[in-house]
């Protein structure tokens, strides 16, 4: 079910988030609106090699073809989001993406060094927990995004940023990523491909972002626990060792809905996880200083 409307919010973030044409549609336990805005966020990120065979063998469609690095590796996104103000409340999330690109391969770590806004240029998500069953529901409806409900703890500190996740008591990762690197400003849209009944979906999502990055290992790790997601990870033969980071200042983003690029070859499901309302999110600022966002069902 949806329906059409206008939406009223004004908020004093500026033109960035002026107000669009809204579309309100069920995802089963509520209404979302579309689309989605996300005022304020901690994210932080590492790229890490995987074996590229294995990586194409989970793409769901031919089109799509992995990034390449030197020596012929896959490249994987782990990226965090810690939601602060969004319009659908507060939650975390950890993306897991293989970086692709549509139609043609491109020259080994050219998207990456390029920071490209080449819509051709992209990441199709393999994982996406989160830690609220709104945003699980949405993003599995309307995008056809991999999302289950997890618990997440994030430690925010001035020099590092780290996150530790865990799904029904067993262990999955652990990511920190050092604020280390050069000074960008980024307003170039993010681009996600997804599978959802049987075809394939490219959304491009607008963001507002101040980063520092570093290519060169060092700066970001990553540790796999004993879920089958980790162990998914493991059998992708990746890194633990960041070849690259993002630590970012400010983030800001409007999330719309996908556009269908093709039939797919194959479906891809994900990891479905329980149909917990609420993961455990907790936000570690220092030593004894935490915030609960929300505790696990």
């Amino acid at each position: 079910m949806s329906r059409s409307r206008r939406s009223t919010t004004r908020t004093k973030a500026g033109p960035f988030f002026e107000p669009a044409p809204t579309e309100s549609i069920d995802v089963g336990h509520d209404l979302v609106d579309v689309p989605i805005r996300y005022y304020r966020t901690d994210c932080f990120l590492g790229i890490f090699a995987a074996d590229h065979d294995a990586v194409a063998e989970l793409l769901p469609s031919d089109r799509l073809f992995p990034v390449r690095l030197k020596g012929g590796r896959a490249a994987i996104g782990v990226v965090a989001y810690n939601y602060s103000e969004t319009g659908v409340g507060p939650y975390g999330e950890i993306g897991i993406a293989a970086l692709c690109t549509f139609d043609r391969a491109a020259k080994p770590m050219v998207p990456l060094l390029r920071e490209t806004a080449d819509p051709r240029f992209g990441a199709f998500v393999l994982h996406l927990p989160v830690t609220s069953r709104i945003a699980r529901d949405a993003g599995r409806t309307i995008w056809g995004y991999p999302k289950f409900v997890a618990d997440m703890t994030f430690d925010l500190r001035p020099e590092r940023r780290s996150v530790e996740m865990c799904e029904q008591g067993r262990e999955l990762l652990g990511l920190e990523v050092r604020n280390h690197g050069k000074f960008l400003r980024d307003n170039k849209p993010v681009v996600t491909f997804s599978e959802q009944r049987g075809q394939m979906v490219r959304t491009v999502v607008a963001t507002r972002a101040e980063y520092r990055t570093k290519v060169g290992h060092g700066n970001g790790r990553l540790e796999l626990g004993d879920h089958e997601v980790a162990q998914q990870l493991r059998e992708l033969d990746i890194s633990t060792d960041a070849m690259a980071t993002k630590y970012y200042l400010s983030h800001a983003a409007v999330l719309p809905k996908g556009e269908t690029l093709c039939p797919a070859d194959e479906a891809y499901e994900g990891f479905a996880g329980s149909d917990a309302p609420f993961g455990r999110h907790v936000i570690r600022y220092d030593e004894g200083v935490e915030t609960i966002v929300s505790e696990a069902a």
